[in-house]
């Protein structure tokens, strides 16, 4: 069974293969293979995946990699294939694979999500009739995530991550008849523009000052190219724009606008988008290039645990006042995802990446539920029109409630442990950048983060309450609500599993109770925390200070979650609706997100638009102006210069025919044919000479 899984892992190059061909074959054979047989291709190819992908995992496991001697921010891979590419100059790249602790951790969860994003498709998209193109759109997806986390440098990673840009695209806008998912995928493509412009010339950059982009030459060049300051700040420049495209991928503010509205595609597209792949590339990026990070000056690591912990507080605010079921979890992922860029930025790179893991099975679990909820209620996507639905989808309600309380970090469900590291991170954080009356502000992200996790337990309780209790809010579509069929809830139920239980991986406090009171070894409760180790980041808080932390994590969420309880359940609607009244500034400014789009619309649309339009009057009223005065007086030249050519050209040109006419016809007077008369005319000639030459001389 070891050599099975030996010759997985070095024959990981499949698991981006077999999905890319999956892909190519939907592509190809689409007329062929049609609804029936497409979800069976690309299902079945990705189930393959999935086991290749656990395969290299048990392997890695058995024989973990280790970082290099003397090398930080660095995992050394367990497997590694590489080919020469290309030659630039002096300069010589390279292209390859690699699977080291982290890579192998996220092949089998990416593979596993987009499996059951497939089967759940078959009968959620039924009768859709481009169902094959989305089969196909989400395996190359699916190519494109894998590329990217198998990627042994960045070049590589920037192709697979523009792949990932274009399905986005193309998952978005399924319905592009419509205008919602029209514009949604055009707002999604310019937005992550912006950020993927700065990543390039980051990437650009850095490669200036490394001469290289390897991961492990990153490694071990960056920590030497930092003892100078020029060199440290142009990397740190070339950092700095490579968290913008992060920013644009994983949503962070100001560029996460892009998020909600790819709602408007197939709620089993949004489930992969918002879960497995794309928003999941940025983060994975910053956590992958920390060798660049960890080693750049240390405002750099400042600025992405704020937008971080920012982004996370900013999206849950509003998350709490939308009613439209998806949007809240499209809020809710901006947010987490703002946990983990803070974490990393805080250095804790394990909790950031433990937590991506976590989210990826609750957050995928959560938007399949939703499209369960929506596929029952006749596509109401509006709580408000909810209530009760827990006796008519008993198995849509059962994983609806595993992902809610993993993300509200319930105890004992995997978003408890993972959201604990995270606070962990930055309570015990030291920048070194704050210092006297600024020295607050190293706790400041616990701050926001703790903030973040008692409105997520609230915004999560009053999503649940409101589309799973209380008395039905329309009748009509209550009455004729019933549960999703088998292909959509069984992937409910397989992503349960991980979403509950994948925490425990993780918990280190438990684990510390039960070792102290049972005197049991319960190694496998610390598997991420050894497993995802990174060489240079050592954190190991004692006991006292991880129980006060998850103290005050459960507390908080408690607390959202009662509060939730409290106002859907005791509070009448008439008092709510006067609160409402009475904080109407506030919650205006909240129900409209905070008028970012507007400021968008007016900042970069409206005043694209004026720009525009001054442009082309401009253009008309003096660049045309001008062209036409030229045109005027290149016109009268033109006639000026005809009438030359006709009345003085043309003139000069025929006067002589008529010359040469006159004297031949003198001269031929001449010609008679008398020897006598030419005899006279050469004495009279010579006579007129012979006096001419006297008279000259």
């Amino acid at each position: 069974m070891e050599h099975l899984f030996e010759t997985a892992l070095h024959n990981a190059w499949l698991i981006a293969a077999i999905p890319l061909t999956a892909s190519a074959l939907i592509a190809m054979f689409a007329r062929y293979l049609g609804e029936k047989h497409a979800w069976k291709v690309g299902a079945g190819l990705m189930g393959l995946t999935f086991l290749i992908a656990v395969g290299s995992l048990i392997a890695v496991i058995q024989h973990p990699a280790h970082a290099p001697e003397g090398v930080k921010f660095l995992s050394e891979p367990a497997w590694h294939i590489h080919f020469d590419w290309a030659n630039f100059g002096p300069y010589h790249m390279q292209m390859g694979f690699q699977v080291d602790n982290l890579t192998a951790l996220l092949l089998p969860m990416i593979t596993l999500v987009s499996f059951c994003v497939q089967i759940y498709s078959s009968e959620y998209l039924h009768g859709d009739k481009r169902i094959t193109r989305f089969y196909s759109a989400i395996n190359l997806f699916t190519t494109g995530m894998l590329v990217l986390v198998m990627a042994d440098n960045l070049f590589l990673l920037l192709i697979a991550w523009e792949i990932m840009g274009l399905c986005s695209y193309l998952l978005i806008g399924h319905w592009y008849e419509q205008e919602w998912p029209r514009m949604g995928q055009i707002k999604a493509f310019l937005t992550t523009r912006v950020g993927d412009v700065g990543m390039m010339v980051g990437i650009f950059i850095i490669f200036f000052a490394a001469r290289d982009l390897t991961w492990q030459g990153l490694a071990e060049k960056v920590p030497e190219l930092v003892s100078n300051p020029v060199t440290a700040g142009l990397l740190a420049l070339g950092a700095f724009l490579l968290f913008t495209g992060a920013m644009g991928k994983s949503a962070q503010f100001p560029l996460h606008t892009w998020l909600p509205d790819a709602m408007a595609g197939p709620t089993p597209g949004s489930a992969i988008i918002h879960a497995a792949t794309m928003v999941a590339a940025g983060v994975y990026l910053v956590g992958r290039a920390f060798m660049i990070y960890g080693n750049v000056p240390a405002w750099v690591l400042v600025v992405i645990a704020f937008v971080g912990a920012f982004t996370s507080l900013f999206a849950a605010s509003i998350a709490t006042l939308r009613w439209d079921i998806k949007e809240v979890l499209a809020y809710s992922t901006i947010s987490q995802l703002g946990y983990m860029i803070m974490a990393i930025g805080l250095g804790g790179w394990t909790a950031g990446n433990f937590h991506l893991l976590t989210h990826a099975f609750f957050k995928a679990m959560l938007f399949l539920a939703a499209g369960s909820i929506i596929h029952a209620h006749h596509h109401n996507q509006l709580m408000h029109k909810m209530g009760g639905l827990r006796k008519k989808i008993p198995y849509t309600y059962f994983a609806w409630m595993v992902g809610y309380l993993a993300l509200a970090g319930f105890p004992g469900f995997s978003g408890f442990f993972s959201k604990d590291e995270l606070l962990l991170a930055g309570w015990t954080w030291h920048s070194g950048v704050f210092h006297g009356a600024w020295a607050w502000l190293d706790k400041l992200p616990f701050i926001m983060a703790l903030l973040t996790a008692f409105l997520t337990a609230y915004y999560m309780t009053r999503a649940t309450y409101l589309a799973f209790f209380g008395k039905p809010r329309d009748h009509h579509l209550y009455e004729h609500a019933h549960e999703s069929p088998r292909a959509m809830t069984l992937p409910l139920i397989i992503l349960a599993v991980p979403a509950a239980l994948f925490g425990w991986l993780g918990a280190p406090v438990p684990r510390h109770l039960i070792e102290e009171w049972f005197h049991v070894d319960i190694g496998f409760m610390g598997f991420i925390g050894e497993f995802l180790h990174l060489s240079g980041l050592e954190h190991h808080a004692d006991f006292s200070t991880e129980i006060t932390v998850t103290g005050m994590a459960t507390a908080a969420g408690f607390l959202g979650i009662g509060l939730g309880i409290l106002l859907y359940k005791y509070v009448p609607a008439e008092t709510r609706a006067k609160w409402i009244k009475a904080g109407k500034p506030i919650y205006t400014l909240v129900r409209n997100k905070y008028y970012v789009d507007e400021f968008y619309d007016l900042i970069a649309i409206r005043s694209t638009q004026a720009i525009s339009r001054a442009i082309s009057w401009f253009d008309g009223a003096v660049v045309d102006g001008l062209v036409n005065l030229v045109g005027l007086f290149g016109t009268a030249v033109a006639n000026a210069s005809a009438w030359f050519d006709a009345n003085v050209v043309d003139t000069l040109v025929t006067m002589w025919a008529p010359l040469a006419r006159w004297f031949a016809s003198g001269f031929r007077r001449l010609s008679t044919g008398y020897v006598q008369q030419y005899m006279l005319t050469f004495v009279v000639v010579i006579v007129a000479s012979v006096l001419l030459f006297q008279v000259i001389r």
